[in-house]
């Protein structure tokens, strides 16, 4: 393995920089130069700041790097890694520090950071095999605080593999154990009550989900970001049972939390999201020219995923106000942008479909309505698919075909049973 420094200057020389080059404006170059020879070590932020300047990724630039460090500053830098969701970096960091045997750290703490990263990474596996781990020693070494963080990791898990019943059942007993603790964690309890919330959500319990972020939103007082995403979840929620009213009230409370605490990249998707619940205004337009400048921004900094959702939220806006051509162009842009089987072609095809029947362009309006039915199942959208399957039937009707109607309505309610089960919900 090489060590820090010589990779540091390995990316430098690459890139065709001096010392004094790669220095400026961050440290100086007598500070690079001991940092090449292994005679400093950077700290986190100068770390993030010389990988930025080098144009290669920070778990890119560790990568088989031989940290010669003391436990404690290794832990230090793991942990700032994993704060600032550098989670591919921190894994190789925290692995070192679990199989040094002899240590003041404690080990379940690193175990737990281990799972996060995991999960972020989408590595369920490994996060459920840490976890088992750590589940074990809460049966050996009895500890309700850890056993309410296993638990809770252990839902997280579940979900990530779109185990609802069981995600459920491990977040239950999480917030069940929190009440045996003597001293109360808020914030933690917040947590569990905003993931019981967001499961509930999922499997279409939107009443009981609307029920436990409100519950959570009184005890969390701290994370105005953390507070500004629960506002802005309630909102969503509200807007599915109908309840425009609440829904509005709670996006504007999210509108002004996130506007103080997020970041520009972070508060461009809640501005979305907020844009979209409040698209049934008089004021339509405002929002369509807010959203095609978040659109074209996305394309200038070269996030193609980003901009072909915007404009797919364009496009049924637009839709939405029988402006059919606007309606249409902005659903090509979004295939240009997004990949066949994105969740979001679904809506895509949807618009398309409405377009190309007022066109009367039947065959192609029937094709996109099939591809949005294809899109909504293979993700799951009962009520999405719930409402092209009716229009796909409705037009089926209009043109006589009454048998394929029927025979498309009996495998949506056969699919629809089949998900529910899936979620936990026996009718």
């Amino acid at each position: 393995m090489n060590s820090l420094g010589q990779r540091i200057r390995e990316f430098r020389l690459k890139k065709g920089l001096t010392q004094i080059e790669l220095a400026s404006g961050l440290c100086t170059a007598s500070l690079i130069s001991q940092i090449e020879s292994d005679r400093a070590r950077p700290s986190y932020k100068t770390l993030v700041a010389l990988a930025s300047r080098l144009d290669v990724p920070l778990e890119h630039l560790l990568k088989e790097v031989n940290f010669d460090l003391e436990s404690s500053s290794k832990s230090k830098m793991a942990r700032s890694m994993v704060r600032a969701r550098e989670y591919q970096a921190a894994i190789p960091l925290l692995n070192d520090l679990l199989e040094i045997q002899q240590q003041r750290i404690p080990k379940e703490g690193l175990f737990l950071e281990l799972v996060q990263c995991h999960i972020e990474l989408g590595n369920a596996l490994e996060a459920e095999s840490l976890l088992n781990q750590l589940y074990q020693i809460c049966n050996t070494e009895r500890n309700d605080f850890l056993l309410a963080d296993v638990l809770y990791y252990l839902g997280k898990v579940a979900a990530l593999k779109n185990d609802y019943p069981i995600a459920l059942f491990h977040t239950n007993r999480a917030w069940e154990e929190l009440k045996t603790v003597e001293e109360i964690d808020a914030d933690f309890q917040a947590k569990v009550l905003m993931q019981l919330a967001s499961l509930h959500e999922r499997v279409g319990k939107v009443a009981e989900a609307a029920k436990l972020y409100e519950r959570a939103l009184l005890l969390n007082q701290c994370n105005g970001e953390e507070r500004g995403k629960a506002y802005l979840r309630l909102a969503e929620v509200y807007d599915r049972q109908k309840k425009h009213e609440q829904a509005q009230e709670f996006a504007m409370k999210a509108t002004i939390l996130l506007e103080e605490e997020s970041t520009k990249e972070h508060m461009q998707e809640m501005q979305r999201r907020l844009l979209m619940l409040q698209r049934d205004s008089s004021d339509w337009n405002k929002s369509v020219q807010t959203l095609m400048s978040m659109a074209e921004q996305f394309e200038q900094d070269g996030k193609k995923q980003k901009a072909g959702e915007v404009y797919a939220d364009l496009a049924l806006i637009c839709l939405e106000n029988q402006e059919y051509d606007e309606a249409w162009a902005y659903a090509e842009k979004a295939r240009m942008a997004l990949s066949d089987t994105d969740s979001m072609m679904g809506e895509v095809h949807r618009v398309l479909s409405f377009v190309y029947f007022r066109r009367e362009d039947e065959n192609k309006g029937k094709k996109h309505l099939e591809n949005a039915v294809k899109i909504f199942e293979q993700h799951g959208k009962i009520a999405e698919l719930e409402t092209v399957t009716l229009h796909m039937c409705r037009y089926l009707s209009d043109k006589g075909d009454h048998r394929e109607a029927y025979e498309r309505m009996e495998a949506f309610h056969h699919y629809m049973i089949k998900q529910l089960e899936q979620r936990g919900i026996i009718l």
